[in-house]
């Protein structure tokens, strides 16, 4: 099983300069899955998924069975986490068919900055076309309530 498996936020730029530096230096650092913005990486790593990374890190190879075992989850959920998982390249198959997260740690390093947290296209400016006005939106009617149904006189005596 490899050490440890580095996953972070870096741009297209920033993650060829850090492989030029491995390659230049001779150093491997291990490998790095990285995403482009935080949302990427959240998409990726919803809670369920790391959930699946926890329980898999440095436990060797299982079967999804023992996997949704472990965690209590519905085998179902467990195979969609896993084949995301899969595709993204975090977990792999050995030979036997089973699953298996090839690393022993998990280190996970971004900053954010305040135009990393910046909405997309908040900056740009809104021409008075496009932007809707508050005052003209269509208000909410509140919603009404249901008249009460009317009830049928219970028979006498046949309780």
């Amino acid at each position: 099983m490899n050490e440890t498996v580095r996953i972070g936020i870096l741009s297209l730029e920033e993650m060829a300069e850090q492989t030029l530096a491995e390659l230049d230096t001779g150093k491997y650092h291990g490998a790095f899955f990285g995403y482009a913005t935080p949302e990427l990486l959240f998409r990726t790593f919803t809670t369920p998924r790391w959930q699946i990374i926890r329980a898999m890190t440095g436990a060797g190879p299982m079967s999804i069975r023992e996997l949704s075992r472990r965690l209590e989850r519905d085998v179902k959920g467990v195979h969609r986490d896993v084949k995301a998982l899969l595709e993204a390249g975090l977990l792999q198959h050995d030979e036997q068919g089973g699953i298996v997260f090839p690393y022993n740690t998990v280190h996970v390093n971004f900053t954010l900055t305040a135009a990393d947290l910046a909405l997309p296209g908040a900056a740009s400016d809104k021409t008075a076309e496009s932007a809707i006005d508050e005052n003209s939106a269509p208000s909410r009617r509140p919603r009404r309530r249901a008249a009460p149904r009317k009830r049928e006189p219970r028979p006498t005596g046949s309780r």
